[in-house]
């Protein structure tokens, strides 16, 4: 026997169409059908077929909505940089506290330190900050360790954290920095992690991770580097994802075009060639503006010569420790829409259907029939409330049909 539930009394639903590029649909009075955790059907609630009626779920005559997806996290790591980051206001450079032995370093050296227990206890408090606002499916990556042993704790952290029914995305980073270990060898350490770190991380935790990315930066890793790291993830059956031209053009957008990656991330200095290669070999740009914000940067993401070079491109957090300590989507959204100078409806679906996308999940970050049922509700009197009141703290209510 059936059992259908039915979101009803809704003073409407907001959604991305997957089938029609960058189209968001806004329903007045709309109902939405589900069936063991799937959406049937969307629509106004008058043209809601006989056949799917069923229990009523009251929607309190709030907005529906998908929820967000997070595609670039760094969700767990030891400690936090409150200090640094107040040391930076008072004028203090980031090169003199990694000098210092700060940095990324004082990241790596209290993320080692952490157990297994700490790690998923952090990432817990987390990720209910994160769903509290809004953010129903992120991707996480490792990246905190740079030994493999530290690697292989957060992996498995991770793992427990989607065994107790969070909903992840696992990214391995285990060449996000040159650890100090390996000071004076990149090249060394390259080869350590495609040859013997990737292999291993994999063998103790089957299907954990789905993707692998690597820091292809001027300072940090080549290009070349990043392939050797990129085609040993893919020939263990990881996607590629990477971390690319965000201080300056190194040629990252370039690369993820020719692995086909599923995603280059940050691209503030992506090239016009880079950017073409991208949306042809069909790449998601990950763009991540509360970085820029929190670095004091001025020069964002060519947001709008990615969509006008035929890029879905997507907008993600970037939270970790030392660049951008923020789970705030709406600030994202925000940001995407008066910094980066998309509309409304691509912002939103930046964060919707082509954050989702960048992490091929098509069930994901939409409300039509087959995707995933669990939405959000908002508060507000129209969707774009949620841009236009800037100041405005809006918590939605997370909601599984």
């Amino acid at each position: 026997m059936r059992h259908v539930s039915v979101l009803t009394n809704l003073k409407g639903a907001v959604t991305p169409d997957p089938a029609r590029p960058w189209a968001v649909d806004f329903i007045e009075d709309a109902a939405i059908a589900a069936e063991d955790g799937r959406i049937l059907w969307l629509g106004a609630r008058r043209d809601l077929p006989p056949s799917l009626r069923g229990e009523e779920v009251d929607g309190g005559g709030r907005w529906a909505a998908p929820g967000f997806v997070d595609p670039h996290t760094h969700l767990l790591f030891g400690g936090d940089r409150s200090q640094e980051f107040n040391r930076r206001l008072h004028g203090t450079t980031y090169a003199e506290l990694a000098a210092e032995g700060g940095g990324i370093r004082e990241t790596v050296r209290a993320t080692r330190a952490a157990s297994v227990a700490d790690l998923v206890a952090i990432g817990e408090e987390r990720l209910h900050k994160f769903r509290a606002k809004g953010v129903l499916h992120l991707e996480a990556k490792t990246g905190y360790g740079l030994d493999l042993e530290t690697e292989s704790r957060l992996l498995e952290a991770y793992g427990e954290l989607r065994a107790r029914g969070w909903s992840l995305d696992i990214t391995l980073m285990p060449a996000h920095d040159l650890p100090p270990e390996w000071a004076g060898d990149p090249e060394g350490f390259i080869r350590a992690v495609a040859e013997d770190w990737q292999p291993e991380l994999v063998r103790r935790h089957p299907g954990v991770a789905a993707y692998s990315d690597v820091f292809v930066e001027k300072g940090v890793f080549t290009p070349a580097q990043g392939r050797t790291v990129l085609a040993s993830g893919q020939a263990l059956g990881l996607g590629a994802r990477l971390h690319a031209d965000e201080f300056c053009s190194t040629g990252g957008a370039e690369l993820a075009a020719e692995l086909h990656a599923a995603s280059a991330d940050h691209l503030m200095f992506a090239s016009a060639a880079g950017i073409r290669a991208m949306a042809e070999a069909e790449v998601v740009p990950v763009l991540l503006p509360a970085t820029t914000l929190f670095l004091g940067m001025k020069d964002y993401a060519p947001a709008r010569s990615m969509v006008e070079a035929g890029c879905r491109l997507a907008l993600a957090s970037d939270f970790n420790p030392g660049s951008c300590a923020c789970i705030d989507p709406l600030l994202v959204l925000r940001l995407g829409c008066l910094q980066l100078r998309l509309t409304f409806e691509e912002a939103f679906t930046a964060m919707t259907l082509h954050a989702a996308r960048s992490l091929r999940r098509p069930d994901l970050g939409h409300l039509h029939p087959g995707a995933s049922s669990s939405l959000l509700l908002w508060e507000v009197k129209h969707p774009l409330d949620l841009v236009y009141w800037m100041g405005e703290s809006y918590l939605p209510s997370a909601l599984g049909l």
